[in-house]
């Protein structure tokens, strides 16, 4: 009978050995001991990398409530998000086991943890960056976040252009249920007696967010609204200004997009902000206008422009002539690689150029990324729309195929926000259009 005892509670022993507490092996001993067996570098040795090799991939292990609370993430050519309770099962998505990659996460202790993990997983080029975010983020290097403005649902809080003109500027990522639909540029002019609002915005929650921000620089109301065209991020939140007694100006085509798909829009959009939709409704423009509008300020004159189908049918910039200020929308980009749609015409979009140029503009604020200046937009949107032509070109005129559109060379585009989401769509969408031209 004891030996029949003796057996189980002797196998059980090999499952769970007992520990003592002389045997528990702390976090710090844990670190100190997989610290010497890492290939970790410091931030001026992941800068000089960076410039040596920018499209290396980097991972930041954290989740996103963390980039979130701490800030953001390091901004750089190929970052991959893969939190560190996901890493073993979604790291070969993201690279190769000879790849050569970095990881980091806020101070460098999860992420020495998981690089060891990776390089026992066979990964042996992994590199540890030390320093994480933390440290980068102190050294004044360039970094991005979910999140800028955790006080409104804004993205960024509203920042002044010139006198009595300012922009929100919006994430340059897609809108996601992070930053609340805000990935785009919102922008607000101050007249003589009335202020001028650029974009309703993606919703509701998002105009309201933009009121009180305006209203803590300027005590007139909001005359006029006007939409860069019929997208969501763009025309979302007009309910919210039509119930501040706000009329909304758009080009006449938005407002035929906004009767027959408005619907359509706002529903796609409630899949993605879910509560944060809460309050949107589809309201039509009060005005429209063809060719060009005129709005005088009082102490400033607005020009609303359409120089025709480009980036979508019914894209408009607002231009202060005075001023020499120009808010392109969606017809100009930079941080953020612009995307190719089925209805872009990419031909007409070069040629319109030429008009946009000879505005002259000093001061650009595109449709996405920061406040910049005519030739900084015109690299990044003619140039890339001149590039991409003239390579699909190459491979029709070699009679290649769709499978050689995706690998046409887009790498001096890589660092811009957006890539891997639109890089090879664009190359894909643009080879179809320029079959049948």
């Amino acid at each position: 009978m004891l030996k029949k005892l003796i057996k189980p509670i002797f196998a059980a022993s090999l499952l769970f050995p007992v520990i003592s507490s002389a045997d528990v092996v702390t976090s710090k001993d844990l670190v100190a001991n997989v610290q010497s067996q890492m290939n970790s570098i410091g931030t001026s040795e992941l800068v000089k990398l960076l410039e040596k090799e920018p499209n290396i991939k980097v991972i930041d292990v954290r989740n996103k409530s963390d980039i979130l609370a701490q800030g953001g993430y390091i901004k750089t050519n190929n970052l991959d998000f893969i939190s560190r309770d996901k890493l073993e099962f979604m790291i070969e998505d993201s690279v190769k086991p000879e790849d050569k990659f970095v990881v980091y996460c806020y101070t460098g202790n999860i992420s020495l943890l998981a690089a060891k993990q990776l390089k026992d997983m066979g990964y042996k080029n992994v590199i540890h960056y030390k320093d994480s975010y933390k440290g980068w983020s102190e050294a004044n290097q360039k970094i991005s976040s979910l999140d800028f403005y955790l006080e409104s649902p804004l993205y960024n809080k509203l920042k002044k252009v010139s006198e009595g003109v300012y922009t929100s500027i919006g994430a340059t990522q897609p809108p996601r249920y992070e930053n609340n639909g805000h990935n785009n540029n919102l922008g607000f002019i101050e007249g003589k007696d009335f202020g001028v609002v650029w974009n309703a915005s993606g919703n509701y929650m998002l105009a309201k967010a933009l009121h009180e921000e305006i209203k803590k620089i300027s005590n007139k109301p909001i005359k006029y609204v006007v939409l860069e065209n019929s997208q969501s991020h763009a025309m979302l939140g007009s309910n919210y200004w039509k119930e501040q007694g706000a009329t909304i100006i758009a080009h006449e085509i938005s407002k035929k997009e906004l009767a027959g798909d408005g619907e359509a829009i706002l529903k796609r959009h409630t899949r993605i902000m879910k509560d944060k939709i809460v309050g949107t409704k589809i309201v039509l423009p009060d005005e429209t206008f063809k060719d060009k509008m005129v709005l005088d300020l009082g102490n400033k004159k607005i020009e609303l422009l359409y120089f025709g189908h480009a980036h979508e049918y019914d894209d408009i910039a607002l231009w202060m002539p005075n001023e020499k200020i120009l808010f392109a929308g969606d017809l100009a980009f930079h941080q953020r690689m612009l995307p190719i749609f089925k209805i872009t015409d990419t031909a007409h979009w070069i040629e319109l150029w030429d008009e946009i140029e000879a505005l002259d503009a000093k001061i650009v604020i595109p449709g996405h990324g920061d406040v910049t200046d005519m030739p900084t937009v015109t690299k990044y949107t003619k140039g890339y729309l001149e590039h991409m032509r003239a390579k699909i070109e190459e491979v029709l005129d070699n009679d290649g195929g769709l499978a050689d559109a995706y690998k046409v060379d887009q790498d001096a585009y890589r660092h811009l926000d957006t890539y891997k989401e639109l890089a090879v769509q664009n190359a894909s969408i643009l080879f179809e259009q320029m079959e049948f031209e």
